[in-house]
């Protein structure tokens, strides 16, 4: 719900409130996850050591029914696929020290259409709140049906200590941080059940990492990112007000050299939402999320883009008949069209390339050429 003017955003609240809560939050998941431990289908037992008499069941396939050792070979292949798209993995061998991260626009990209359309739907609203050298803690608005009012999101910027000594500005280090790979977190039940383990096998999650496949919400892995964490990605992917804010990061970093949590101040908050309203207005962006092929496909049914492609198809129609008409008159009236340039062209053609700056030597090459043809 956006504010009125000169009134204070609902979801605008002390940065000190928000990450205690956000705490909370984080550490009963971590216990919810402890406790829950025998039902967890884990990485040893997707190493060969589960236990058929444990009787855990699955969704694989549309029915709910109990695991079988078919089972853990299709969730080994899907984890295997995942960590392969993100360079984890070569062929079957896991790839020692690979990087890790992901880029913004790749959460988007990968993520499923159902959670895009819930991010464009629902979630409006993404507020920075602090920032603890280079990890920036984030909060977005819940949905109507929530049980809570906000949801907290983590994105760690992994070239935040590079760009903060590479000798650029403020700002274009900024640029370079943003454009750079992340790691994301979030505390709503979709990113826990769903996509935290994807984050973990595919080396681009930040907070506490999961073994536990998710064999009854997610079990062939599909889609990478909850609804909270694409609003937020599409954010940090839109442009000026997300780049001012970081730019105030590298700021205070280079200002520093601490690694201190910094909050934003209610007051700054409130002008983050208000700069960002601004933003997608002059965009005409709205609230729409959509992937690359989503913004292709949409741009190719405009009725401007056919004409141009039209126009362009006609155009290079044009100049395949030109191109065809030259090299028929070059044969037919070879005698006038391949007949030697006069002493005068060459002194024009000399002149002329004197005037554009070429050297002695340059303009000799193009006559001797010239000569020989």
């Amino acid at each position: 719900m956006a504010a009125k003017k000169g009134e204070r955003h609902p979801l605008v609240v002390p940065a000190s409130k928000v990450s205690a809560e956000a705490r909370k939050r984080f550490e009963a998941d971590r216990k919810q996850r402890i406790d829950d431990q025998a039902k967890i289908l884990s990485a040893d037992d997707m190493a060969g050591l589960y236990d058929p008499k444990r009787g855990l069941f699955t969704t694989l396939g549309g029915d709910f029914r109990p695991v079988t050792m078919d089972d853990l070979l299709a969730f080994r292949a899907a984890v295997h696929d995942t960590q392969r798209l993100h360079g984890q993995r070569k062929g079957n061998v896991p790839v020692p020290g690979a990087a890790g991260g992901i880029l913004a626009k790749q959460v988007i990209n990968l993520s499923a259409p159902v959670d895009r359309q819930l991010a464009s739907k629902q979630i409006h609203t993404v507020i920075p709140v602090s920032n603890r050298g280079g990890v920036v803690q984030l909060v977005t608005n819940a949905s109507a049906k929530s049980n809570v009012s906000r949801h907290t999101v983590m994105v760690q910027f992994l070239d935040y200590d590079k760009v903060l000594a590479d000798g650029n500005t403020a700002l274009e280090a900024a640029r370079r941080m943003v454009a750079g790979k992340l790691r994301f977190d979030c505390d709503c039940g979709r990113h826990t059940f769903w996509y935290r383990y994807i984050a973990s096998i595919g080396n681009f999650n930040y907070g506490r990492p999961e073994d536990g496949f998710p064999r009854i919400r997610n079990p062939k892995l599909m889609g990478i990112a909850c609804k909270h964490v694409i609003r937020v990605m599409a954010t940090i992917n839109a442009g000026a007000t997300f780049n001012l804010f970081a730019k105030r990061m590298i700021e205070t970093g280079r200002r520093t050299l601490s690694n201190k949590q910094t909050p934003v101040t209610v007051a700054e908050q409130q002008a983050f939402i208000e700069q960002l309203t601004k933003e997608r207005a002059k965009a005409k962006r709205g609230t729409v999320i959509r992937s690359t092929e989503e913004s292709k496909a949409l741009r190719q049914a405009q009725p401007s883009y056919q004409r141009q492609q039209a126009a362009r198809k006609a155009s290079a129609t044009d100049r395949a008949a030109l191109r065809a008409a030259n090299a028929k008159l070059r044969t037919q009236k070879a005698d006038k069209v391949n007949k030697p340039a006069s002493p005068m062209q060459h002194t024009a053609l000399m002149e002329a390339m004197k005037a554009q700056g070429y050297t002695a030597k340059q303009i000799a090459r193009v006559m001797s050429a010239v000569a020989e043809e």
